[in-house]
């Protein structure tokens, strides 16, 4: 990819757009912002996905960018989020590798900033960076091409084509974002100790070991909160879907003693068979929460041993109780989100915690295209506008810079 200008105007140049994304299992996920003093925003989408033919995308109107999300790219076009789901019986592909439909996800990512931004589409400076699971990153090096082509060609949207250059594309593992601020927060304590990182997504659960600050382990599995959930369909046995976009929502109330919402779920006709489905949902879902922890901590059982443990995902709140039993009786404390405050000005889309990961990825990533820019970047991304201008020494940049540095170094920006 071309090389950034090194002296990057944004009054002048083409816009710039930086992009740090999670395709999550239960919703895409992204913190998008205009290069380099833009405030950033939440992007967020359903994660089902649709392929079509072109002719049955015409018909859709961009009346609502959140409802009305499709992309075309070459012969191959995609419907995302809600319209694929309502319209075209999409589906999140669980079952596929989250690359496998990264590139038209990313796509559609771009296009929403742009609406968002109210850029014109067809001129844009890109930089994406895609969080995966450590056990996918192999497959996700050829995306960045597929997606640079795509730009340059011109990407079918509702509204107008998105064209642009791919500055540059990076790829990183998920939970590197917290394990970084992670190492920030602890600064030379950090090389002193053996630190564990377990994300529980929706599609799967991954673990990242750190060894006096090297990284030592990296594994994924299919530990997610769709495990459960299919579990709980399978056992019960009474019509339910695991599609049912009600069903997480109501297993998720139920864990925190509200079952109400499980009567929801019966496909009964009388009074009466609904309570006894209500029964049945309460005798089965710890039967299987149980399970679930048990499968969990045999995963994790032969892990060596800690100094201190970072769980974070929006699966972690459900069984938090049980985690932290296990790790207590363990004698290994316990750091939630990696101690990460997501800034609450930005929680537009009510995802708290969930964005934690992809929030502190994306504050490394702008700071290795500071390093790469020479851009001296002396406020916080998210300014407070009751606080003093910070300098960079005082407000933890300094730190980020000296390992955005490393990271450049490992991938440089302009490979």
């Amino acid at each position: 990819m071309n090389k950034p200008n090194p002296n990057p105007d944004p009054a002048v140049d083409t816009p710039k757009i930086v992009i740090s994304a999670d395709i999550g299992g239960s919703e895409t996920k992204a913190i998008a912002q205009i290069y380099p003093s833009g405030v950033p925003i939440v992007l967020a989408m359903p994660p089902e996905i649709a392929d079509v033919s072109k002719t049955s995308v015409g018909r859709f109107v961009p009346n609502s960018y959140n409802t009305s999300i499709w992309v075309g790219m070459g012969d191959e076009y995609y419907v995302l989020g809600a319209l694929a789901k309502s319209v075209f019986a999409g589906t999140s592909a669980l079952r596929d590798l989250k690359s496998h439909y990264a590139l038209p996800k990313l796509a559609a990512l771009l296009w929403l900033a742009c609406r968002q931004f109210q850029f014109d589409t067809n001129n844009i400076d890109a930089f994406v960076q895609v969080l995966m699971p450590p056990g996918e990153i192999s497959n996700a090096h050829n995306l960045g091409k597929k997606l640079g082509q795509s730009l340059n060609r011109g990407i079918v949207t509702p509204t107008n084509k998105l064209k642009g250059k791919l500055r540059n594309f990076h790829v990183a593992p998920e939970g590197s974002g917290i394990m970084i601020y992670r190492s920030r927060t602890l600064a030379a304590s950090y090389t002193q100790k053996n630190i564990g990182l377990l994300m529980l997504g929706y599609r799967n659960a991954s673990f990242v070991l750190s060894q006096k600050g090297n990284p030592a382990l990296a594994e994924t599995t299919d530990l997610g909160m769709n495990w459960l959930v299919q579990q709980f369909v399978q056992r019960t046995a009474v019509g339910l879907s695991k599609e049912d976009e009600h069903l997480v929502t109501a297993i998720i109330a139920a864990g925190k003693g509200n079952f109400e919402p499980l009567r929801s779920l019966s496909r009964q006709a009388t009074p009466e068979g609904v309570s006894a489905d209500l029964k049945l949902f309460q005798n089965i879902l710890p039967e299987v929460r149980s399970d679930y922890c048990r499968a969990l901590v045999r995963w994790i059982r032969n892990i060596p041993s800690l100094d201190e443990i970072l769980i974070c995902g929006g699966t972690a709140d459900f069984v938090k109780k049980e985690l932290t039993d296990h790790f207590q009786n363990e004698g290994i404390p316990i750091v939630w989100n990696g101690g990460v405050q997501f800034p609450t000005p930005l929680d537009t889309k009510g995802l708290g915690e969930r964005v934690a990961d992809v929030w502190t990825a994306h504050i490394t990533y702008i700071l290795m295209l500071d390093n790469n820019f020479a851009y001296d970047r002396r406020q916080d991304l998210v300014p407070d506008p009751n606080k003093p201008r910070p300098s960079a020494s005082t407000s933890g940049l300094a730190q980020l810079r000296e390992y955005a540095k490393k990271r450049e170094a490992e991938q440089p920006l302009n490979s």
